[in-house]
Formats: C-alpha cells, sequence, structure tokens
C-alpha cells in the first residue's frame, strides 16, 4: 500500500478499522485509495483492539476527533452499545460494521456488508428475483440475508447451529414478508438445494484458510448459477473453484469486500467512491500478501 506519511497534518481527517486481528485488512488499501483518488486530505489506519479494551477504545476515538471508523472481528455486536444512534437495518440485524462521526461527535452505526454484497452481485449482473441458497447465520450472513430479501423471490438457510438459523428466518420472515426456509448442514438435503439455488452464496466462514470446506460436489452446481464466497483468502476457494468447473459465474470475497467498502466511504464522505482504483488497489495487496505467504 503506498503511503506519504510527509502528507499528513493536523489538518488530515482521520479515519480506521477496529478489530482484533487486523494485521492482514485490506482494508487501508482499499480506503486510501478512494481517499487519494477523491483528493481527500484524509487517512485510514487499522487499530488492534481487544475485546476488553473496546469500551475505552470507542471513548478515544471520539476524544481525538475521528470522522468514522469501520468495525471488523470479533467487536461488531459489542460495538452496538457505545454508539449514539443505530441505523434501523443494522438494529435488526444486530451487526455493525461502519459508524460516522457527526461534526458534534455523535456515532451512528450502520451495516453495509449486505449492501455490499448484494451491488457486487448487481454489478456482475446476477438476476436477483431468483433463488438464494445462503449459508451461515452470522453477523456477515444476517447482514446478506437482510439485503436478499428486498430483492429475491425465496431465500434458504443453511447453517449448522439450527437456532441461529431459525431465528434468522423468523426476522426475515415477518419484516418482508417472502419466501424462506431454514435447513441443517446436511449432505442427503443438501444437494437438492443447490441444485434449486440460482444464487449461491457462502456467508460463513467454511472455507477461509485452514477451516473445513463446505460439504458441496461439483455436479451439484450448473452453468446457470451464479456463486459467491464472502472468504477472500485464498482468493478462490473450493467452492468457486468447482462452480467455476461447472461453469457457473462466481465473485470471491474481494468484491464484497470493495463494495461494502465503497458504501462505507459514500456514507463517511458524501461521495461517490472510485471502485476501478478501489478494485486495483486490493488486487496489488492479495497478490503482494500471497507472494509473501509462500515465500
Amino acid at each position: 500500500m503506498e503511503f506519504n506519511s510527509s502528507a499528513v497534518s493536523g489538518k488530515t481527517q482521520v479515519y480506521c478499522l477496529i478489530g482484533d486481528p487486523v494485521d492482514h485488512s485490506l482494508s487501508p488499501a482499499i480506503q486510501n485509495t478512494a481517499f487519494r483518488s477523491a483528493g481527500m486530505d484524509a487517512v485510514y489506519v487499522p487499530f488492534r483492539v481487544r475485546r476488553k479494551e473496546l469500551k475505552d477504545a470507542i471513548r478515544g476515538l471520539r476524544a481525538i476527533g475521528v470522522r468514522g471508523f469501520n468495525v471488523t472481528t470479533p467487536h461488531k455486536s459489542h460495538v452496538m452499545r457505545h454508539l449514539d444512534k443505530l441505523d434501523p437495518t443494522a438494529r435488526e440485524i444486530g451487526s455493525v460494521n461502519t459508524v460516522v462521526a457527526s461534526e458534534n461527535g455523535m456515532l451512528t452505526g450502520y451495516n453495509t456488508d449486505g449492501i455490499g454484497a448484494v451491488k457486487a452481485l448487481q454489478d456482475a449482473g446476477a438476476p436477483l428475483n431468483k433463488t438464494a441458497l445462503l449459508f451461515g447465520a452470522g453477523g456477515a450472513s444476517r447482514a446478506i440475508a437482510h439485503a436478499l430479501a428486498r430483492h429475491s423471490k425465496s431465500i434458504r438457510l443453511v447453517n449448522r447451529t439450527q437456532s441461529k438459523a431459525r431465528e434468522l428466518e423468523r426476522r426475515l420472515r415477518r419484516k418482508y414478508r417472502i419466501d424462506v426456509s431454514h435447513h441443517a448442514l446436511l449432505r442427503t438435503r443438501l444437494r437438492n438445494l443447490i441444485e434449486e439455488a440460482d444464487i449461491i452464496i457462502n456467508g460463513s466462514a467454511m472455507g477461509m484458510d485452514g477451516r473445513a470446506d463446505l460439504p458441496i460436489e461439483e455436479n451439484w452446481l450448473n452453468r446457470d448459477q451464479w456463486v459467491m464466497d464472502i472468504v477472500y483468502r485464498p482468493p478462490e476457494t473450493r467452492l468457486l473453484n468447482l462452480a467455476g468447473l461447472a461453469g457457473a459465474r462466481t465473485l470471491n470475497g474481494l468484491d464484497m469486500l470493495v463494495s461494502q467498502g465503497a458504501c462505507s466511504f459514500e456514507l463517511w464522505t458524501g461521495r461517490a467512491a472510485v471502485i476501478a482504483e478501489m478494485r486495483h488497489a486490493v488486487a496489488r495487496e492479495s497478490l503482494a500478501f500471497a507472494h509473501a505467504k509462500n515465500s
């Protein structure tokens, strides 16, 4: 990531990321590129914040006048109690990943994960008014489910913990009045769910480096489907590899990451983000990370 420390002054607006860990985050590359492309005197930095330090960290960000910040694991739910105001969708989801600071220091929480996923699909040309199959019921999956529910004909939820999937189904039915159902992560039912889906999204951590993959086979997928995996390390998960072999159109976690980052940038600044530049930045950082890991 290119960064000119001599350009930072007392007038520079500060934005940041808080979470644990944050050392390999791609958000600084995305946001600093966006600020540079917009000609803004602003900088974005990552801060490791342990869970027990969250309250003090938020107090500190208020005190130094940070203009906005992103929130990542493990703070997306816990941060809500330390904010002054919540966007209704973030409140419903129970997760915040973007915080906007007003001129008088009021902190408002938003969630751009779901918006970012849907925007990435729309930008790629995916038809959203179809049947979507979503893996996971955690913070990111809940955000994606709420965003999809505004467009989809039906949603099928698959999660290892049935109580979480059942609660998400209940909330989606109540708010959007759409066809939604939840299912256990069992191979005996999974094949039918996959074959019936038009859009398949892995919103869980399965397939991430060092974690188990989704129990899916290549011949369950087809060329008419759209497959998204929010995992971006590795850039091509087993799910995306199988989808590509089947001829399906695929989007990886970097597509969603850039789209949700663009939504955060627009909330903070009121300006349209330069998506192409942000994509180039994240591609460079991902390539550098892969080379460093393999060296």
